[in-house]
């Protein structure tokens, strides 16, 4: 299990698929599912994403689709797996999610981040079903230490998952958008959202892993739960192995051996919290209209930092508060702590994007929770510029917007 685990996630670049941007400009071929011309794609059946409905009368959003289903149903044998890990471990996730109001959908979420293999390690140190990494975890309540990493523990770690949904759909507004911060990160994909000014998913940019993180999501909605309205699309065989009857009693200790080495390495490749490579998409940055830089030092918090650590996704780093003010309603004073996660790191733009979501009061002895962004103070953009050693060693000074 362990050989097949790290084969699995040093074979990346051998195994991995062609991004899906590239379906834009090229037919979709597969060995399994055909090349769909124009007019077949109208004969998709309507599929929605949590009630949102997905907008396949758009042909790239039709193709994509498609091609999700194709790459899900090229092993017969991982989809059955697939069926019957699900069959087990939904009924553990889906009053889990009912519970924090969460749309059931959300249950085919950690088929595409682990394939629902607790153990799963990203590269980058994210673990478990839901792929938290340390940081995040413990910013959601989970242990994490040896002996001990509530990140591979079913329950504790989806009623995790849903507190941090909870938290991107407010932010947010819609669920594609939360699920896509999910995989990429909040802040990454609020300033992809101010640069191309546009909030649907399926018309944003984003990085081609991003870009189909839904499209695998529904993929595997579809063929478990509507397999029947896509006769045409996917071959009989497949059909055939998805209607047939699951067996009760498996093992999941010894199947990992069905699970195609490349299925890992995507599960685990691209995970929440983990860096990714956002391109500059859209209108240049400069072209972007911008609050004024006065009104974003009024109106937001000076920090002071206390305390570094990595510049990775997923850390947290501590500041102090430089003065008193107003956060969400909640007066804060000179000296209180406020607690941030790097959200995204991008070397391309030297830039680091941090989160915040609680502050220590010193007087008060008491923690509240807030939602602040740290932002350029001269030109109010998200995200600011990766300090230097000097920097870090005599308090990097920022400014904090509530989002």
């Amino acid at each position: 299990m362990s050989y097949l685990l790290t084969l699995s996630l040093t074979a990346g670049l051998l195994l991995s698929a062609p991004a899906v941007s590239s379906l834009v400009s090229r037919p979709v071929r597969s060995a399994t599912i055909p090349y769909v011309t124009g007019p077949g794609l109208a004969a998709l059946p309507p599929v929605y994403f949590c009630g949102e409905s997905v907008p396949l009368h758009e042909e790239v959003v039709a193709r994509r689709l498609v091609s999700a289903l194709a790459r899900n149903t090229k092993h017969n044998d991982y989809l059955f797996l697939m069926r019957q890990r699900a069959s087990k471990f939904f009924p553990v996730i889906e009053p889990i999610l009912a519970r924090h109001n969460i749309p059931v959908d959300f249950k085919y979420l950690p088929l595409v981040e682990s394939a629902l293999q607790g153990f799963a390690v990203s590269p980058r140190g994210a673990v478990g079903y839901w792929q938290f990494m340390p940081g995040t975890a413990r910013e959601l309540g989970l242990s994490v230490h040896p002996g001990r990493d509530e990140r591979k523990n079913l329950a504790k770690s989806t009623e995790a998952a849903c507190r941090y949904l909870t938290y991107l759909h407010d932010r947010l507004g819609t669920w594609t958008l939360a699920a896509a911060a999910y995989n990429n990160g909040i802040g990454a994909l609020l300033s992809n959202i101010r640069r191309q000014q546009q909030r649907d998913y399926y018309y944003l940019r984003l990085n081609a892993e991003t870009g189909k993180y839904l499209y695998r999501i529904l993929a595997f909605k579809e063929l478990f739960s509507n397999s029947h309205l896509y006769e045409g699309f996917i071959p009989d065989r497949v059909l055939a192995s998805l209607r047939r009857p699951l067996d009760g009693a498996v093992d999941f200790s010894d199947d990992d051996a069905l699970i195609p080495v490349q299925i890992l390495d995507e599960a685990t490749e691209v995970a929440v919290n983990e860096p990714v490579d956002v391109p500059v998409t859209g209108n240049r940055l400069a072209d972007i209209p911008l609050p004024n830089a006065a009104a974003v030092f009024r109106e937001g918090i000076r920090t002071r930092l206390h305390q570094s650590a990595n510049l990775e996704r997923g850390q947290t780093w501590v500041f102090n508060l430089t003065r008193a003010g107003i956060v969400d309603g909640q007066p804060v004073s000179e000296g209180d702590m406020l607690y941030a996660i790097v959200e995204d790191v991008d070397p391309k733009t030297h830039r680091i994007y941090l989160r915040a979501d609680k502050v220590y009061s010193a007087s008060e002895h008491h923690t509240y929770d807030l939602s602040l962004a740290a932002v350029d103070a001269a030109t109010g953009r998200l995200g600011v510029e990766i300090p230097d050693i000097d920097q870090v060693r005599v308090g990097w000074i920022l400014t904090w917007k509530s989002l």
